[in-house]
């Protein structure tokens, strides 16, 4: 409780963004005495990260530090700046891969995205700390990663489950064997929901499986240990599940996961990150259910969320009003398919466009003019999670 009082006295003097917001509510820093008293500051929503950051680039007056003091900043869709301070490992998952064993006897394929994304770094700084050798895969590419996979002798994965699934497809293709050529030993999940098919698969190869949740602005925030159900919420930050609405705490049911860090120089208290999630019922504020849903109209596909807006003004900006896309996972794996009503052929390039913003590489499809309502959603997710682990 000193350590979050602390925390909070610091944010109100160093950063002029939560100070406004205290002002707001009419708060000042010894109001907060408790995490109980956390409840009176209003939730900063993710959402409105664009929008603060805009006005006041690149941060949002969020941060304590200047620009040129970070380490890296990086730029997840939306857009939002995230900034990465010099701590070994900034985001906490060494935590989390800890419980999941790697270690410093393990060569690591991180297929996380280096690329403005923080993923790429949030799983190699927090493999390092652990002392793992880490092979900066990233993404794409099967057949070269697989051959490096071989090659190098790689013991664990980090990354999410469909790539990893056709990674898996790949070995098969080759006629190489998990435990034979590919000696890959243990898995951590993350950015997408892990299936019930794709955990057996794993497991009937003899690879240990394990997940877990974050967010480019968190960093770690629960994770499988293996030790109860669900998941084990880190003890590097204040998590809380909260009414989307009112902001207050839920006991029981469903509700957005608020977080508070201990961060000096990026601290984000009562930060909402627009995840829905719950207690696990008989270990409420320690386990939670994994990520149920989103609260705004943000739709998870590949790892990287996509909003109907930015898919609108991209669209509507080639001329193109009436659209609707469409997230299935028939196959396994996320497939990312847009109709766009038009009487011509669509312009050449239109994915590349899209996929320049959302980082997702969509399929496009014409399809004939009147089509959609007004009404309908521009943005559908229908993907069967009926098998999910629950």
């Amino acid at each position: 409780m000193e350590k979050l009082k602390d925390m909070i006295q610091y944010a109100y003097e160093k950063v002029p963004g939560f100070k406004r917001q205290l002002d707001a509510a009419g708060l000042a820093p010894y109001d907060i005495q408790s995490i109980k008293d956390l409840v009176k500051i209003p939730v900063l929503k993710k959402d409105r990260l664009p929008e603060l950051q805009a006005a006041i680039q690149p941060f949002g007056n969020l941060a304590a530090m200047k620009p040129n003091e970070m380490a890296r900043i990086f730029m997840s869709p939306g857009p939002i700046y995230d900034p990465q301070t010099h701590e070994k490992d900034f985001w906490r998952f060494s935590e989390a891969l800890h419980a999941a064993g790697f270690g410093h006897e393990d060569i690591v394929q991180n297929t996380f995205s280096y690329h403005l994304s923080p993923a790429g770094f949030m799983f190699d700084s927090a493999l390092r700390e652990l002392g793992a050798t880490v092979v900066p895969a990233g993404t794409g590419n099967r057949e070269l990663q697989i051959q490096v996979m071989k090659d190098v002798k790689v013991t664990g994965y980090v990354g999410t489950p469909s790539f990893f699934n056709l990674l898996l497809d790949a070995i098969e293709e080759k006629g190489w064997k998990i435990g034979k050529e590919i000696v890959i030993e243990k898995v951590f999940f993350t950015a997408e929901m892990l299936t019930v098919q794709m955990r057996k698969r794993c497991e009937d190869n003899g690879i240990s499986v394990f997940e877990g949740y974050g967010t480019a602005d968190c960093g770690c925030l629960a994770f499988e240990d293996k030790q109860g159900p669900g998941l084990k919420v880190t003890g590097t930050a204040i998590v809380q599940i909260c009414d989307p609405h009112t902001g207050k705490e839920v006991s029981a049911g469903e509700g957005e996961v608020v977080v508070s860090l201990f961060d000096k120089n990026y601290p984000l208290i009562r930060f909402g990150t627009g995840d829905l999630s719950r207690w696990v019922e008989g270990y409420e504020g320690k386990r939670i259910a994994g990520v149920l849903g989103r609260v705004s109209d943000g739709v998870k596909v590949k790892g990287m969320f996509v909003r109907e807006k930015q898919l609108s003004e991209v669209l509507e900006g080639a001329g193109y009003s009436a659209f609707q896309a469409i997230v299935t996972n028939d196959k396994g794996q996320d497939e990312f398919r847009i109709l766009v009503e038009s009487e011509a052929e669509l312009q050449s390039g239109l994915a590349a466009k899209i996929q320049d913003v959302i980082r997702v590489k969509p399929l496009i499809e014409r399809t004939a003019c009147g089509r959609f309502k007004k009404e309908e959603k521009k943005l559908v997710d229908k993907r069967n999670y009926e098998l999910k682990k629950v």
